[in-house]
């Protein structure tokens, strides 16, 4: 019985640990970011420099810039939401393709679903209603008459 208590606990341990290490290493490979002025400096590069910025990818919402530089990478940078006019202006006069991020369209699931749980039950309790309203209720007992058969 302790050895299957222990056998049973080192196989917990290990699928607990199978079971993190990609959450870990999710974790750690967490989106590169930079600053502003860091941004600033790469779009203002040359056009043979690997760092210069090609393309930008704007969040109004999220005051965030997705850039894309010349070797490919993808890094995230914030900037002041003063500067976001100041931004797209410098961005546009540097020649860089300029993307506007999509609002996420708001769909209302639970609604449509909670609306169509309330039709189906109201139609149930229509149904039930109708049945049985012509029925009338016999809650005293007859007094039944002798047949005549006999």
């Amino acid at each position: 019985m302790p050895r299957t208590r222990l056998r049973a606990a080192a196989l917990a341990c290990a699928l607990t640990l199978t079971l993190l290490s990609p959450a870990a290493a999710i974790a750690a490979a967490a989106a590169p970011s930079e600053s502003y002025a860091t941004m600033l400096r790469q779009v203002a590069a040359p056009k043979g420099d690997p760092q210069r910025v090609v393309a930008a990818t704007i969040d109004k919402v999220k005051h965030h810039v997705r850039l894309t530089l010349a070797d490919g990478t993808r890094p995230l940078v914030s900037y002041p939401p003063a500067d976001d006019k100041t931004l797209v202006d410098t961005l546009l006069h540097h020649h860089v393709k300029v993307v506007y991020a999509k609002k996420p369209a708001v769909h209302h699931t639970l609604r449509y679903i909670a609306g169509g749980v309330v039709i189906v039950v109201l139609l149930i309790g229509a149904g039930v209603w109708v049945y049985t309203r012509g029925q009338a209720r016999d809650d005293a007992p007859r007094s039944e008459a002798p047949s005549a058969r006999a």
